[in-house]
């Protein structure tokens, strides 16, 4: 998993949620930029996110606001990207049997 969000958030949430894998940092949402993922949050949304006291300058380390568009990636073992789902509309995400298949696939 990759997430914008400061390792030390991260880790209260994996530890919380009981997470068995790594959570990696994408600072600045480096990451996401290179995948053509990143965007900013509109000033109304950063209105209601701030209603919710959910302050991403502050829980991302970093004053600008933009977001990873949700997304899968399937990766087989010579980096070679197998499947990708995104959607950004966060409400709607793939379902996990989607991605199962994706990795029965390159596991045979």
């Amino acid at each position: 998993m990759i997430s914008p969000e400061l390792p030390e958030r991260t880790a209260d949430m994996a530890a919380k949620q009981k997470l068995t894998f790594p959570i990696l940092w994408d600072e600045q949402l480096r990451v996401a930029e290179a995948f053509g993922l990143a965007f900013v949050l509109p000033d109304d949304l950063r209105q209601v996110y701030l209603g919710f006291g959910n302050d991403l300058a502050v829980r991302n380390g970093d004053p600008s606001w933009r977001l990873p568009v949700p997304s899968r990636f399937v990766v087989d073992a010579e980096g070679i990207v197998r499947s990708v789902q995104a959607d950004p509309d966060y409400t709607r995400r793939p379902e996990a049997e989607t991605t199962l298949e994706a990795l029965r696939k390159i596991a045979s």
